[in-house]
């Protein structure tokens, strides 16, 4: 038997603000997916310089509106676990757009932003939760946000 991946999920500052965690959690058990470790963060330049290190690279301009939205506020990082947990979460959470996420996801039932409003107002878009997109940025993310504990 397989042993059950490890996967980072953030649950962002509009998440805690508007009392959807504990949705955000019942969703992520119910789909047989384990709770490793949860702790509050602030969300400081430092480290989501690391954490976005690819979206620099990549589009510049969301980097920029992402970090200057979320640095020094304050979320939620946890470790999930379960089977196919990266693929599984991604599966609950639904496309980076609210707008373009469909019903039964995390972003499509509970988000109510859009990139193209976030766009027009120059800010980054309160899309809820990131979740890691692979094993090897899981593993990064975990040591950007748990300090390497839990690692392998």
């Amino acid at each position: 038997m397989p042993q059950p991946e490890r996967t980072l999920i953030l649950l962002k500052p509009e998440t805690l603000e508007g009392g959807l965690c504990g949705e955000i959690l019942r969703r992520f058990e119910q789909a047989g997916l384990r709770i490793l470790d949860a702790r509050r963060v602030r969300f400081t330049l430092p480290r989501l310089r690391r954490h976005y290190a690819e979206l620099r690279v990549q589009n510049p301009r969301a980097y920029e509106r992402t970090v200057r939205s979320l640095t020094g506020r304050h979320g939620l990082a946890l470790i999930l676990s379960g089977a196919n947990a990266i693929a599984k979460v991604r599966a609950l959470v639904g496309p980076t757009d609210p707008t373009a996420a469909p019903p039964g996801t995390i972003r499509g039932d509970l988000g109510s932003d859009s990139i193209a409003l976030a766009d027009a107002e120059d800010r980054g878009t309160r899309n809820l939760v990131h979740a890691a997109d692979s094993r090897r940025s899981a593993r990064e993310e975990v040591r950007i946000w748990f300090r390497g504990e839990l690692c392998r």
